[in-house]
């Protein structure tokens, strides 16, 4: 049996590790792991931002603009108002005092109606004693206009006031009453009522105050807003 001797064996390992290394140099064993190619395979994590929850808008402000309205015109502290009603068959004289008013309605023969109630806030409201006539009104401008109801017909009217010696007059007998309604003009429309019935009222001169009626004289006096009626 031949054996080798060292050379032999030297020989041997040395040509296996050059087999061993030109294998390798050519990538028949690389184990080495790539870990360019394992980075770029890998799922990528993505980073989620926090939600971050805005505070509630509070709606904006809105402004409302409130326009009161004018107040209405008010009476003078001490008023008479004297005319026609529009259809001219009716005398109409209204006296204003403080937030009282008394008024007159008179044909100059033989309808009248004396009335008493409210000036509030420019508007008028009075009411005969026995609740048949009626009057409503309020300020226009300088006129007193509104409407009336007496003997069961109602009419319209637009008065002006009525400087003195212009008026409203009322007179208190022992038999008798009279009404007058003095208008600026001059001209008077009034009643005499008494038991024997009504008829025109005599000629009334406000400066004297005064008149007769079948021989007894009756003062005349002029009638204001805070006037009471018998």
């Amino acid at each position: 049996m031949a054996h080798h001797g060292p050379l032999v064996t030297a020989v041997v390992v040395v040509g296996g590790l050059i087999g061993f290394m030109t294998v390798n140099s050519v990538g028949g064993l690389v184990t080495t792991t790539d870990t360019t190619a394992a980075a770029q395979s890998a799922p990528e994590k993505k980073t989620t931002a926090p939600t971050t929850t805005a505070p509630p808008t509070e709606p904006p402000t809105t402004t409302t603009t409130t326009t009161e309205a004018p107040a209405p015109p008010a009476f003078p502290a001490e008023v008479v108002y004297a005319g026609k009603a529009t259809d001219n068959t009716l005398a109409v004289a209204v006296a204003v005092k403080g937030d009282e008013a008394a008024a007159y309605l008179c044909d100059g023969a033989n309808v009248e109606a004396w009335l008493a109630g409210t000036a509030v806030d420019g508007r008028l409201d009075l009411t005969s004693k026995d609740g048949t006539s009626t009057l409503s009104g309020g300020l226009d401008g300088q006129a007193l206009t509104g409407s009336v109801t007496l003997a069961g017909q109602e009419l319209q009217f637009s008065i002006a006031a009525a400087p003195a010696p212009a008026g409203l007059y009322r007179g208190e007998g022992a038999d008798a009453t009279i009404g007058w309604i003095v208008l600026p003009n001059g001209t008077q429309v009034g009643i005499a009522t008494s038991k024997a019935g009504s008829k025109p009222a005599p000629a009334l001169d406000p400066a004297a105050g005064s008149v007769t009626v079948d021989g007894m004289r009756v003062s005349a006096n002029k009638v204001a807003g805070d006037t009471t009626f018998g």
